[in-house]
């Protein structure tokens, strides 16, 4: 009788690396000062897609005997950033609640700098202000961290599978003969 495999299971380790390295991204981004930096999210689009590729490609050649289908890559992909967005959740939990309770209202105040270089009258600026203030809770931000991380992840999971496919069974193609 043929074991029951589980995505679930086979991918838990990789959702965890890919966790740990956006982890590790946001600690460098926030030592750095970088975290309201809008350029940084190119660099780390970038290396999310090259650890996403590497993570896919070792879970086709582990699990798969080096094939496997464009949905099954995509699913695992997904599932690989569900784990990635929930450790990504706790640290942001942690950092806003914790680390630093302040970066929120640093939020806020970029924010309303925005509004007010764009010329939106003050009583809208107070209004988006107020409504922001209300959403930027730790356990709210984290909550948005997990569907912000699932969603992209699903982005980066339908191009990186493009490149992961690769069709076919071993145990049912016929060796080639050598051609002498």
């Amino acid at each position: 009788m043929e074991e029951k495999r589980s995505v679930w299971k086979e991918t838990l380790n990789y959702g965890i690396i890919l966790g740990l390295i956006a982890v590790v991204l946001s600690v460098l981004t926030y030592m750095l000062d970088l975290t309201f930096k809008t350029w940084i999210l190119w660099p780390s689009l970038v290396i999310s897609l090259v650890v996403l590729f590497l993570l896919l490609r070792s879970y086709r050649d582990h699990y798969n005997n080096g094939y496997i289908t464009y949905g099954k890559s995509v699913g695992a992909g997904v599932v690989i950033n569900v784990y990635a967005a929930i450790i990504t959740a706790i640290y942001i939990y942690v950092l806003y609640a914790f680390i630093d309770p302040g970066l929120a209202d640093q939020q806020l105040a970029m924010a309303e700098e925005k509004m007010i270089s764009k010329g939106v009258p003050e009583s809208a600026i107070e209004a988006g202000l107020a409504m922001q203030a209300k959403l930027m809770k730790p356990w709210f931000t984290s909550l948005m961290s997990v569907f912000n991380g699932v969603f992209f992840g699903l982005i980066m999971s339908l191009l990186v599978s493009l490149f992961i496919m690769k069709k076919g069974n071993p145990l049912l193609e016929e060796e080639e003969p050598a051609k002498e």
